[in-house]
C-alpha cells in the first residue's frame, strides 16, 4: 500500500467535486460525486445563486494527517480487513452492510489523503473496490488542487470554517484523530444519486473530473501575475470594506500540488475576502479569475451591451465580463439576469415599475421573472454584482448543467446543506407563491418589487430553475437522530452572523480611516471633476456618475443622457426616485431633481445631472428614472443599481435586519398609539363640547318651556267635571314643589283598572311585602316634562284611605326632580293600562323657594352644572357599557377566526401539516407533506418554494428539495427557521425545482399558515371596491344586499380596506342609517349629464353615493323601471368614471349579480387602458336565473368570478353562460352577520340568550310571537316557522303542504313573507283565511316584510322550514341555527353546504363543521337539521316526520340539538378567509 501526495490527493477531491459524509454510528457513510467533467459545473453553479455556495471541505482531515496518523488510519482498515476474513462466512446481511458503511467511510477518508485501499473480503460485494479508482484519481487531480489556488481560490475562501459541531464516526479510531487535529469536519450533504451505484462508482469521479481541473490554470496563469501591481486605491477600498489584500500566494501556481494546496490553505485563512457572500460571478472559459482584484478600484469601464435601437451606453460599475465593486477576491462574469435576486420588500417611497427606456429583449424576461420568483434554498437575497444589474447590461445565462435521468433524491443525513446543488440557481417563471400582488409592469422599479411581467404559462405555485442535480441514492434515509433535528434550509441571518468579522480595535480604526480617505477622494473628485472632459467619449452613454464607483458617506454626481432613454427623452421633467440596500432603506428624500448640465450636445446627447449625499449605512444605491407622473425608466426591469465602497457589508445589514425589524414595529406602534392618543384627545375635547351643548339645551328648553310645559297639569283629577264626582287620583303635598317627596293617591274603581279585585281578608292589614296570593297590583309609570326624563316602574301599594265600597285606593311615593315643571304618569297591571284615554296623566310642579314666575330663568340656569355632570355620566358610562360589549365581541370573533382558520389547518391535514401546529416567529418549524390526495401523487421527488408575510418578505424558501418518506411512510418533510418578523408562512410544492413540471398550489391559492409572535404588520393591504346596487340596511331586496354589507365589514376586519359605490336613490332621504351624515364628494359631467357624488358611512363601510342628473333613480325602488337594464349600465360605467376622476386605483373592484355585470368589460375596454390599470375585476353570482346574457359577459372578462355557495357553483357549472370560463369559477359559501343576528344582544327579544339558557329563552319567545300573531299558548305546541318571500324558486307548494302538515302533527305553523305574483298571493290569503280562523288558533301568517317579527319567528321557532327549489345559497337557515331554530331543507345549492342531516351526514358534518376525517375517532357529531332530496310532498314528509318524532320522543335530544346549532359557526369568519385569498389570487393571475 502506497502513500501518495496527501496534499494532492485532498485538494483534488475537493476540485473535483468529491465529498465525504460522515454519518451517525452504525448508518451507511454517503459519498456523492459530480459526474465527470462536472467540477467546473460546480463553480458555475456557485455563481448563479443568488450567495455563493463555497465546498466547505477540513484541510486538516485529509490533506494535513501526519505519517503516524495515516498509519493509524491503515492499521484500522487491516483490522477491520482481518475481523473479516475470520467471520465473513457467518455474517449476516444486515453485518455485512454495516462493516462496508465503516469501509466506506475510512476509504473515502484514505482517498482523500491519497491513500490507496485494497477491497474488503466481503460476500457479494463488488470486484472492484472504491479505494482504487479513488487514488487513482489523486495524481490526477493534482492539477485540479492549482486550479483552485489559481483561479478558484478566492471563491473557495468565500466563506470561513464553520463552528465546530457534533459529528458521529462510524469508529472511534477515525473520531479520534480528527478530535486530537482539533479540526471539525465541514463536509457537504449533496443528493443521492440512483439505487445501486455505492462506494466504487462514486469514487470514480474524481478521475473522470481531472482533465477539465487541468485546463483551468493556463488561461488564469498569465492573469494571475497581474496580482502584485495592484493600486493603492484597490487596496484602500479591500480595507474599507474589512479586506486584506490577496495574498501573492494565490498568484503564482507551482507545478507542485503540495504547494497548490499550500497556498489554498493560506487563502483560505487570510482575510482576502471580507465578504465572502458577494456572489462570484461564473468566469468565461479561459477567463483570468483573479485578474479582477486589481481593477476593483482603478480601473475604468469597458463597452457594455446595446440597448433598444443599438445605441450603446456605459456603466461606471465596469463590463460584462467583470465584477467592479466587488471584494477583492471576487473574480468573475455576472450571473445570468434570471439569477438576479427576487423581488425586495416594497418601499414606500419606491414608484412603480415601468416599461424601460430600452429594450433588451434579452434581459427583460428572466429579470422579471427573477423578481417574482421565490429564490432558491439559502433565502434572503444578496446584493448581485453591480455590473451585472446596474444599467442595460447583456447579460451571459450560465450554462445549464445536464438534466438527470431520475429526479433527485435529497439525502439529509447530516448536517445542514449548503450545496451549491441544492435547489435551483435562478428562475424564470414565479410560481402562484411568487407572483406577488406588486404593481403593473408600467409603474414599478424591479426590485421593488418588480414581477408584472413573470410568465404567465406556468401552473400557479410553479417556478424554473436552469440546473439540475447530480446524485447518489444509497438507500432510505437513516432514524432521525435524537438530538435537535437540523435545518434543511439555512438561516442566512445566522450565516451572515457568522461570516460578520469582530474586528479588534486596531482593525476598526483601519478600516475607519481607508473610509475616511476614500470618502475624502470621493468627495474631491465631485468637486473637482470636469463634466465637459468626462463626457468627451460617452456621448452615447445613458448613465454615468461621478466617481465612478460611488462611495457611501460621500457625494455623488449622476449624469443622465435623456436622448437615449425612449421612456423619457420628451419629459421637460427628469427625477430619480432612490432606494439603498435593495431597496430595504428609502431616504428622507425619496425624489432627487436633474437640471441640464453644462456638457456640450454632442451627437444629440441631452445630459441632465442631479448631486446628492449618499448615506454611510449602506452597500448599495439603488434608484429608477422617472418624469415626477407616469413614466418611468427601470433599466429594463433591473433597475439602476452601484454597489458602494467605504459602506457597510451585506451581511452586516442581514445581521441588523432583526434589529431593524423590531425597531420600524416599534415606531409603528409607537406613532399608532400617538395618533390614537390624539384622536382620544380630540373625540374628548368633542365629546366634552357635546355635553355642554347638551346642558345648555336642556336650561334653555327648561326656561322656554316652564310655563307650556305645566299648562294642562293638575293636582287632582275627578272621573268628571261635575263636583261631586269621584276622585280619581290626587297628590300630596299640594301644589307639588320641585325636588321634594310627593305621593299619589290612587282609585283603581275609577277608570280602566276598575277590575282589579281586592282580596285583603276583612280587618287584616297588608302591607307590600304581605300581598294576598293573586292580587293583582298596579304600577305607576312616570316621567317628567312631557316625558323629556323617563323613570322606572314602581310598584303601588294599598292606602290607608278605606273610601267607600265603590272605591279601591292605592298610594305610592316618588321623588320630584329639581328641574321638574310637570309630572307625566300612567298606570299599568298585567295588560291592562289607566292613560287617560290617551292623554296620560300630568301634575304640575311648583317652582320652590325663592324662585318665582319672575326669576324662572335664574331657576333654570342653576341647574346648568348638574345637567352638565348629568349629561357626562351618562355619557362616560354608556361608553363603559359599549367597551364591555365591544370587548366581547372582539373576544367572540377573534376566538371565531382561530376556530375557523383551526379547521382549515385540520381539512389540510391529510396533505400537510406542520410542527408545532402553531407556528411562531424565530423558531424553527417542520413542514410534513404528503402528496398522495395531490397533483404530485407518485413523484419521485418533491420540491418546497416558501415565502413570508404574503411573499413580501425578503427572505424566499427554495425550491428546496423535501426529505422523503421514511420506510412506510407517506409524508415528505422539511425544516427550516421562521424570521422574526414573519407573520404568515406562504408555500407552494412541486415534483421540480423549476420550469416545466407538477405543481400544488392549492388550486392557485397556495398555502398560507398563520405565524403567532411576529414583529410588525402585514404588508400589503388590499383596497377592494364594491359596486353593487343593493346594499343593507339603506337598499335592501334580497340576500345580495346582506352579502355586499357583510361580506365587506368582514374583508375590512382582516385589516382590508373596502368601500362601496352604490345608485344613489331617492328613497335614501327617508332612510334612519343615512339621516344627518350624507357629505358632498364631487360631482363631474359624464354620459351627456351632469353627476353628483356624496358619501357616508354604512355599518362601517365608506359608501359613495353615484347621483346623476338625469333622473335614473329618482326611483321610490331599486327595481321595476323598464329601463333597469340601461339604468345600470349607465351606473357601471359612472362608477368607474368616479374612480378615475378621483384618482382612485383599488387593487380589486367586486361586482356583484347582473345588475353590475357590466362592469367588467368596461372596465377592461374603457379604462384599464387610460389610467385605471391597477385593479383586478371579481364578479359574483348571486342568482344564474337573472341576466344571464350579463353573466356570460362578465364571466368572459373578469379574472376570477364566484357563486354563493360550492354545490350551486357544481349544479350551475354547465351553464352555457359560463360553462367556458368555469377554469376560474369557483363557490364561496355566504355567512351571516353574527352582530346583527344575535340572540344574546337583541333588542327584539323578551329575554336574551345563548346556547346555555336557550330553552328559557325560546320558551318567552314563544310566549311574545304568540301574542303578536295571535296564536294560541295551550299545551305550549312546537312552532314551525316559514320566513321568505313566497316565489316559485322557494317551493311555494311545499309551503303550503307543510301547512297542512304541522297542524296534522299537532304543531303551530308561522308565515312571514309576501308573493310579488298576485295569484301566488290570492293563493296564500286563502290558506290563512282557511287555518288562522279556527276554533284552535294555531296558525299566524303575516303577508309583510317586518324584520323586528323575523327576530322573534326565528327565537320562538321550534323548528324552520326551507323546501326551496333551488337555493344558491341561502341565509334563513343559517339565521334560524342561530337562533336556536332545527332546519329542515331540501338539500340544493348552499342548503346543501350548511345543513348536514342528523342520520345520514355525521361523516360530511365533522368534515365540513370541525375539520374531522373521521367522526367516531373523534367522537364528534356536527350534523344540525333534516333534509330530504325531492321536490314532491313525500319527500317532505320524510324529513319534517323525523323532526316532529325527535322532538316528541326525544324532548332533551332535540334540545341539545338546538343547542348544538347555536354553538356552529355561519358567520364570514371562513368565507372571509376565502375571498381574501381570491383577491390575491386574481392579482397573481
Amino acid at each position: 500500500m502506497s502513500v501518495s501526495s496527501k496534499c494532492a490527493g485532498s485538494a483534488g477531491l475537493r476540485q473535483a467535486g468529491v465529498n465525504v459524509v460522515p454519518t451517525p454510528l452504525g448508518a451507511r457513510p454517503r459519498l456523492s460525486t459530480l459526474r465527470a467533467g462536472d467540477s467546473s459545473l460546480l463553480r458555475r453553479s456557485c455563481a448563479a445563486q443568488q450567495r455563493p455556495r463555497t465546498r466547505q471541505v477540513s484541510v486538516s482531515a485529509a490533506s494535513q494527517l501526519s505519517q503516524a496518523e495515516l498509519e493509524e488510519l491503515l492499521a484500522e482498515n487491516a483490522k477491520l480487513k482481518q475481523l473479516l476474513n475470520s467471520y465473513a462466512h457467518k455474517l449476516k446481511p444486515e453485518q455485512v452492510e454495516k462493516l462496508t458503511k465503516q469501509y466506506e467511510e475510512i476509504a473515502a477518508l484514505a482517498a482523500a489523503a491519497g491513500l490507496q485501499l485494497e477491497p474488503l473480503p466481503l460476500p457479494g460485494t463488488p470486484g472492484a473496490p472504491a479505494a482504487p479508482a479513488a487514488a487513482a484519481a489523486a495524481p490526477a487531480a493534482a492539477p485540479a488542487a492549482a486550479a483552485a489556488a489559481a483561479g478558484s481560490g478566492p471563491a473557495a475562501a468565500a466563506a470561513a470554517p464553520a463552528k465546530p459541531k457534533a459529528v458521529e464516526f462510524a469508529d472511534d479510531k477515525v473520531k479520534a484523530w480528527v478530535e486530537k487535529k482539533g479540526d471539525v469536519l465541514s463536509f457537504k450533504f449533496e443528493p443521492n444519486a440512483p439505487k445501486g451505484k455505492s462506494g466504487p462508482a462514486a469514487a470514480a469521479a474524481p478521475a473522470a473530473a481531472a482533465p477539465q481541473a487541468q485546463a483551468k490554470p493556463a488561461a488564469a496563469a498569465p492573469a494571475a501575475a497581474k496580482a502584485p501591481e495592484q493600486p493603492k486605491a484597490a487596496a484602500a477600498a479591500a480595507a474599507a470594506n474589512g479586506q486584506a489584500p490577496a495574498p501573492a500566494a494565490a498568484a503564482s501556481h507551482p507545478p507542485a500540488a503540495a504547494s497548490a494546496v499550500a497556498n489554498f490553505i493560506q487563502a483560505t485563512k487570510s482575510k482576502a475576502t471580507a465578504k465572502p457572500t458577494t456572489p462570484q460571478p461564473a468566469a468565461a472559459p479561459g477567463a483570468a479569475a483573479p485578474a479582477a482584484a486589481p481593477q476593483q478600484a482603478g480601473s475604468s469601464s469597458s463597452s457594455s451591451s446595446s440597448s433598444s435601437g443599438g445605441k450603446k451606453w456605459r456603466s461606471a460599475m465596469g463590463s460584462d465580463d467583470k465584477a467592479p465593486a466587488a471584494p477583492a477576491a471576487a473574480a468573475a462574469a455576472a450571473p445570468p439576469a434570471a439569477a438576479a435576486a427576487p423581488a425586495a420588500p416594497k418601499a414606500p417611497a419606491q414608484p412603480p415599475q415601468a416599461s424601460s427606456s430600452s429594450s433588451n429583449g434579452a434581459a427583460a424576461q428572466p429579470a422579471a421573472a427573477a423578481a417574482a420568483a421565490p429564490q432558491q434554498a439559502g433565502g434572503l437575497r444578496p446584493p448581485p454584482p453591480p455590473a451585472a444589474r446596474a444599467g442595460n447590461l447583456k447579460l451571459t445565462p450560465a450554462p445549464q448543467q445536464q438534466q438527470q435521468q431520475k429526479p433527485p433524491v435529497q439525502d439529509f443525513t447530516g448536517p445542514t446543506p449548503t450545496s451549491p446543488l441544492f435547489g435551483s440557481s435562478s428562475s424564470s417563471a414565479a410560481p402562484a407563491a411568487a407572483a406577488k400582488a406588486a404593481p403593473p409592469a408600467a409603474a414599478a422599479p424591479s426590485k421593488a418589487p418588480a414581477a408584472a411581467s413573470s410568465s404567465s404559462s406556468r401552473p400557479a405555485g410553479s417556478s424554473s430553475s436552469s440546473s439540475s442535480t447530480a446524485i447518489v441514492d444509497v438507500g432510505p434515509p437513516p432514524p432521525p437522530p435524537k438530538k435537535e433535528e437540523p435545518l434543511d434550509i439555512p438561516d442566512p441571518v445566522e450565516k451572515a452572523v457568522a461570516a460578520v468579522k469582530k474586528l479588534t480595535p486596531e482593525e476598526q480604526a483601519r478600516r475607519d480611516e481607508a473610509k475616511r480617505v476614500l470618502r475624502a477622494n470621493a468627495q474631491k473628485e465631485v468637486d473637482t471633476h470636469d463634466p465637459t472632459k468626462l463626457a468627451a467619449t460617452r456621448h452615447s452613454w445613458l448613465i454615468f456618475t461621478v466617481p465612478e464607483k460611488p462611495v457611501a458617506g460621500a457625494d455623488i454626481m449622476i449624469y443622465y443622457n435623456r436622448t437615449q432613454s425612449e421612456a423619457l427623452r420628451e419629459r421637460n421633467r427628469i427625477q430619480a426616485t432612490l432606494g439603498y440596500n435593495a431597496w430595504e432603506m428609502n431616504p428622507e428624500q425619496a425624489r432627487v431633481d436633474f437640471y441640464p448640465s453644462p456638457i456640450p450636445h454632442v451627437d444629440n446627447s441631452d445630459f441632465w445631472a442631479t448631486r446628492f449625499r449618499i448615506p454611510e449605512n449602506v452597500y448599495e444605491l439603488n434608484f429608477v428614472m422617472t418624469d415626477g407622473e407616469s413614466l418611468f425608466d427601470n433599466n429594463n426591469g433591473q433597475d439602476y443599481t452601484y454597489a458602494l465602497q467605504a459602506g457597510i457589508t451585506w451581511e452586516e445589514w442581514q445581521v441588523q435586519a432583526v434589529e431593524r425589524a423590531e425597531a420600524q414595529a416599534r415606531a409603528a406602534v409607537e406613532a399608532e398609539e400617538a395618533r390614537r392618543a390624539e384622536e382620544a384627545k380630540q373625540a374628548a375635547e368633542e365629546k366634552k363640547k357635546r355635553d355642554r351643548e347638551n346642558a345648555t339645551k336642556r336650561v334653555t328648553d327648561l326656561k322656554n318651556g316652564f310655563v307650556w310645559l305645566r299648562e294642562g297639569g293638575v293636582n287632582k283629577r275627578k272621573v268628571s267635571d261635575d263636583p261631586d264626582a269621584k276622585t280619581w287620583w290626587s297628590v300630596a303635598p299640594t301644589p307639588l314643589v320641585a325636588g321634594k317627596t310627593a305621593t299619589l293617591l290612587y282609585n283603581s274603581k275609577a277608570g280602566p283598572l276598575a277590575w282589579i279585585e281586592d282580596k285583603r281578608p276583612k280587618g287584616k292589614v297588608v302591607t307590600s311585602k304581605t300581598m294576598p296570593e293573586g292580587q293583582q297590583v298596579p304600577k305607576l309609570l312616570r316621567g317628567f316634562n312631557n316625558w323629556a326624563i323617563k323613570e322606572q316602574p314602581l310598584p303601588m301599594k294599598f292606602s290607608r284611605i278605606t273610601g267607600e265600597e265603590d272605591e279601591l285606593w292605592w298610594e305610592v311615593d316618588f321623588e320630584v326632580p329639581k328641574d321638574a315643571a310637570c309630572v307625566n304618569f300612567v298606570v299599568n297591571c298585567e295588560n291592562g293600562w289607566d292613560n287617560n284615554g290617551g292623554k296620560d296623566h300630568k301634575m304640575a310642579v311648583a317652582l320652590p323657594p325663592p324662585y318665582t314666575a319672575e326669576t324662572v330663568n335664574e331657576w333654570a340656569e342653576s341647574f346648568f352644572e348638574g345637567f352638565l355632570a348629568e349629561e357626562t355620566a351618562t355619557r362616560l358610562k354608556a361608553e363603559e357599557e359599549a367597551a364591555v360589549r365591544d370587548a366581547k365581541r372582539l373576544k367572540e370573533r377573534t376566538e371565531q377566526k382561530e376556530k375557523a382558520k383551526a379547521v382549515l389547518r385540520r381539512q389540510m391535514k391529510h396533505v400537510m401539516f406542520t410542527e408545532p401546529e402553531v407556528i411562531e416567529a424565530g423558531k424553527p418549524v417542520t413542514v410534513y407533506y404528503c402528496p398522495d390526495d395531490t397533483a404530485l401523487a407518485g413523484s419521485n421527488q418533491v420540491y418546497f418554494t416558501g415565502g413570508f408575510n404574503r411573499w413580501a418578505h425578503k427572505r424566499q424558501l427554495g425550491p428546496a428539495a423535501m426529505r422523503p418518506p421514511g420506510i412506510n411512510g407517506r409524508h415528505w418533510q422539511i425544516r427550516f427557521n421562521v424570521p422574526k418578523d414573519a407573520l404568515q408562512l406562504d408555500f407552494v410544492f412541486s415534483n421540480v425545482p423549476g420550469g416545466d413540471g407538477l405543481y400544488d398550489s392549492r388550486s392557485g391559492f397556495d398555502y398560507h399558515l398563520p405565524i403567532t409572535g411576529g414583529i410588525g404588520k402585514m404588508p400589503g393591504r388590499l383596497h377592494v371596491v364594491n359596486i353593487a346596487v343593493e346594499m343593507a340596511p339603506v337598499a335592501k331586496v334580497g340576500g345580495l344586499g346582506d352579502v355586499v354589507t357583510a361580506l365587506g365589514r368582514a374583508v375590512q376586519e382582516e385589516g382590508h380596506l373596502v368601500e362601496v359605490i352604490l345608485p344613489r336613490y331617492d328613497f335614501f332621504l327617508q332612510s334612519p342609517v343615512l339621516a344627518g351624515q350624507m357629505r358632498y364628494e364631487t360631482e363631474f359631467d359624464w354620459g351627456g349629464t351632469r353627476i353628483f357624488v356624496s358619501t357616508a358611512i354604512v355599518e362601517g363601510l365608506r359608501c359613495f353615493f353615484i347621483e346623476p342628473r338625469n333622473g335614473f333613480f329618482q326611483t321610490p325602488t331599486v327595481y321595476g323601471r323598464y329601463d333597469d337594464e340601461v339604468r345600470f349600465d349607465f351606473f357601471c360605467k359612472a362608477a368607474l368614471e368616479f374612480l378615475l376622476k378621483t384618482g382612485r386605483n383599488p387593487d380589486i373592484l367586486h361586482c356583484h349579480d347582473w345588475s353590475t355585470a357590466h362592469v367588467a368589460k368596461s372596465f377592461w375596454e374603457d379604462y384599464q387602458p387610460y389610467g385605471l390599470s391597477k385593479p383586478k375585476v371579481i364578479f359574483t353570482i348571486h342568482n344564474m336565473n337573472y341576466g344571464q346574457k350579463k353573466i356570460a359577459e362578465a364571466a368572459n372578462y373578469c379574472q376570477k368570478f364566484t357563486t354563493v355557495s360550492p354545490t350551486y357553483a357544481f349544479e350551475v357549472g354547465s351553464h352555457p353562460a359560463i360553462a367556458g370560463q368555469t377554469h376560474k369559477f369557483m363557490g364561496i359559501r355566504n355567512g351571516i352577520d353574527t352582530e346583527l343576528w344575535s340572540p344574546t344582544e337583541n333588542k327584539f327579544l323578551p329575554l336574551p340568550y345563548d346556547a346555555d339558557t336557550a330553552e328559557e329563552g325560546k320558551r318567552r319567545a314563544r310566549e311574545q310571537l304568540r301574542q303578536r300573531v295571535n296564536m294560541s299558548g295551550w299545551q305550549d305546541k312546537p312552532i314551525v316557522a316559514v320566513v321568505s318571500r313566497l316565489t316559485p324558486q322557494k317551493g311555494v307548494h311545499l309551503i303550503k303542504h307543510a301547512a297542512y302538515k304541522a297542524l296534522d302533527r299537532g304543531c303551530q305553523f308561522v308565515l312571514l313573507g309576501s308573493a310579488p305574483d298576485p295569484k301566488v298571493q290570492a293563493e296564500f290569503d286563502e290558506l290563512a283565511n282557511e287555518l288562522g280562523h279556527g276554533h284552535v288558533q294555531d296558525a299566524g301568517f303575516v303577508f309583510a316584510y317586518d324584520e323586528p317579527l323575523s327576530h322573534l319567528i326565528y327565537a320562538g321557532a321550534d323548528v324552520i322550514l326551507v323546501p326551496s327549489n333551488f337555493e344558491p345559497c341561502g341565509l334563513t337557515q343559517m339565521i334560524a341555527m342561530r337562533y336556536g331554530a332545527v332546519p329542515v331543507v331540501r338539500h340544493t345549492g348552499g342548503l346543501r353546504d350548511t345543513v348536514f342531516d342528523v342520520d345520514n351526514d355525521k361523516p360530511r358534518a365533522a368534515w365540513e363543521v370541525v375539520g374531522s376525517s373521521d367522526y367516531l375517532r373523534d367522537k364528534v357529531d356536527e350534523t344540525n337539521g333534516f333534509a330530504f332530496e325531492g321536490m314532491d310532498s313525500d319527500g317532505f314528509d320524510y324529513a319534517f316526520n323525523r323532526c316532529i318524532d325527535a322532538y316528541y320522543n326525544d324532548r332533551a335530544w332535540f334540545r341539545a340539538l338546538q343547542a348544538r346549532v347555536m354553538r356552529q359557526d355561519w358567520s364570514w369568519n371562513r368565507p372571509a378567509i376565502d375571498y381574501v385569498e381570491l383577491y390575491y389570487s386574481a392579482i397573481r393571475s
